[in-house]
């Protein structure tokens, strides 16, 4: 099939331009956090609607995130498609300040990209969650309630938590129970709303 050469121009222009909703869980599963003690609806605990830039994998920023992943750096490119996405999303309440999901496999991976996006956007980057524990992949857990579960005391909150809007900054969502439980523990130590953005889904490549 031939395609003329300005639809293959639009269509990546398209998939670059995407800002695909995270809508945010409202309830851990009974029995699934006990160490964090959330079980129930979240309430105020609860993360805002985020905004990932991609499909893993698609032909816009999606091939691109993917191999980074395997060179373990994020490129500019990247950086700046993330925070020209947060400039055209425009979130309301306004982020003030700017965090990152902690990894213990990979410690500076996403928070070089937390840190290089809040340059961009010319806010300030605070470095409060730490790995608590090594929990296991994500995508090998197999429901909701085992997803949850494997991420209760994973994390821990260091220093002064902000008491205004953040940018809660991760490479990959997949279920949304990582930055579910992560917003929680924020919220629960003070910060204003939480704002999820990431490179790419998973869940929806």
């Amino acid at each position: 099939t031939e395609v003329r050469d300005a639809l293959v121009v639009d269509a990546r222009e398209y998939l670059q331009h995407l800002a695909i909703p995270i809508k945010p869980r409202k309830w851990v599963p009974t029995g699934a956090c006990p160490r964090y003690g959330f079980h129930g609806n979240l309430g105020r605990l609860m993360a805002s609607e985020g905004r990932v830039l991609s499909r893993w994998g698609d032909a816009g920023w999606g091939t691109s995130v993917a191999r980074a992943k395997k060179r373990e750096l994020f490129g500019d490119d990247l950086v700046g498609a993330m925070a020209d996405m947060i400039r055209r999303w425009q979130p309301d309440p306004s982020p003030e300040w700017v965090t990152c999901i902690p990894s213990a496999r990979r410690p500076m991976l996403v928070r070089s990209l937390a840190e290089r996006v809040a340059r961009r956007l010319h806010l300030p980057f605070s470095w409060v969650l730490d790995p608590a524990r090594l929990a296991e992949p994500q995508k090998l857990q197999q429901n909701s309630f085992r997803q949850c579960r494997n991420l209760d005391g994973a994390f821990s909150v260091r220093g002064n938590v902000r008491r205004t809007p953040v940018l809660l900054v991760d490479d990959i969502v997949d279920s949304g129970w990582t930055f579910t439980i992560a917003a929680a523990l924020l919220r629960k130590s003070g910060s204003g709303a939480v704002l999820p953005v990431a490179l790419t889904s998973a869940a929806l490549g």
